[in-house]
């Protein structure tokens, strides 16, 4: 004969079940639907996602999982829409390269939940800086470059120009450059080269099949690549980049003798590199600027995620740099300036020779 309490606690573990079914059942399908893809965000930053590990660690764990808990019973109980709980989620880690797309709505409802970025078309009546190669006076050429996006070829010529230009001063106006492929800014960077002893940060790989997959790797690309082809027992994590290594090329160019690179806070991923790159191999350039850059370069090497129902997207990195590993990350902050320009905002940044690039001239010349 089994004892009283028994059958007690059987009936309240079968009452707490069917409470749950009832509960599960009482869910509206468009909740269940948000719920799953909530998941799978979920899934995706804890599994695929590089930083995670840096991003959640013994002294935040409480705080992320009050969060999960909490986002969670928002969207269960219709309190928050799925798409605004996956905003707040991926806004928590702080970091640029991990971001909810999809449309205007989604993107502005993201931001609400990161980082702070200064709104330039709020400060100045137009800002949209282009492409531009020009002579500013008889000592100083200036190259605007707002983008990385496919632009080497274009660098490549401006270089020309500006070789056949006689200027021993240079100023690359790299303002609003929110990245694109770091191998667009090299014909410049080795225009500014004269260092040759600049050693790169390293970079991580997050060595899993579903970032594998995203990138659209075949076996041989991961020969090709150096990287393991056994992928269900290589390890999770592998080198991209060697951390130290050294980045040089064939010859330092006689001109620029001095050289000036003007930033502001919407240069970011592979606008910061070319930053930072400069800043490796070549003594000659000094940074401007008022205010940091924007702090999205720690992690790189971003894929697609698609929800279950489009248009949300998640966009999220498969890379970070060995800065996490030596405590030396530039996200939070951006880039710092060399001279901060004390100057007003222009009133317009767009193909023109703008207060900032004069006052940036008259400072060369005075060096």
């Amino acid at each position: 004969m089994r004892p009283k309490h028994f059958y007690q606690k059987t009936f309240i573990t079968a009452l707490l079940t069917l409470v749950s079914l009832v509960a599960s059942a009482a869910v509206p399908d468009n909740i269940k639907k948000g719920l799953e893809d909530f998941k799978a965000v979920i899934h995706l930053a804890e599994y695929d996602y590089a930083p995670f590990k840096f991003k959640v660690t013994n002294k935040n764990k409480k705080e992320y999982n009050a969060l999960k808990r909490r986002l969670m019973k928002d969207l269960t109980k219709g309190r928050r829409s799925w798409q605004d709980v996956v905003c707040a989620y991926v806004g928590w880690f702080g970091d640029f390269h991990f971001g909810v797309y999809g449309n205007n709505e989604i993107a502005a409802n993201y931001f609400k939940y990161t980082r702070k970025r200064i709104n330039y078309h709020e400060l100045m009546e137009i800002y949209d800086p282009k492409m531009l190669s020009c002579k500013i006076n008889e000592d100083t050429w200036l190259i605007r470059f707002p983008s990385c996006n496919g632009t080497q070829e274009l660098a490549e010529n401006f270089v020309r120009e500006y070789k056949a230009s006689g200027c021993p001063n240079l100023i690359i106006d790299i303002r609003g450059n929110m990245g694109g492929q770091d191998e667009s800014f090299e014909p410049l960077l080795k225009l500014l080269y004269d260092y040759p002893d600049g050693k790169r940060d390293g970079t991580i790989f997050r060595y899993t099949k579903a970032n594998i997959e995203r990138a659209g790797w075949t076996l041989e690309d991961l020969e090709d690549l150096g990287y393991p082809t056994d992928i269900e027992h290589a390890p999770e994590y592998v080198v991209k980049i060697a951390d130290g290594a050294h980045m040089t090329f064939d010859a330092i160019s006689e001109y620029p003798k001095k050289a000036a690179l003007i930033i502001d806070n919407m240069v970011a991923s592979s606008g910061e590199q070319s930053v930072l790159n400069t800043r490796l191999v070549s003594h000659r350039t000094t940074i401007y600027g008022r205010d940091n850059t924007m702090g999205c370069i720690d992690t790189g090497n971003c894929q697609i995620f698609e929800s279950a129902r489009k248009p949300l997207v998640v966009q999220y990195s498969t890379t970070y740099s060995m800065r996490y590993e030596k405590g030396t990350t530039v996200d939070l902050t951006g880039i710092a300036p060399d001279v901060r320009i004390t100057l007003p905002y222009p009133k317009r940044l767009t193909d023109n020779i703008d207060e900032w690039v004069l006052w940036v001239a008259d400072d060369l010349k005075k060096q």
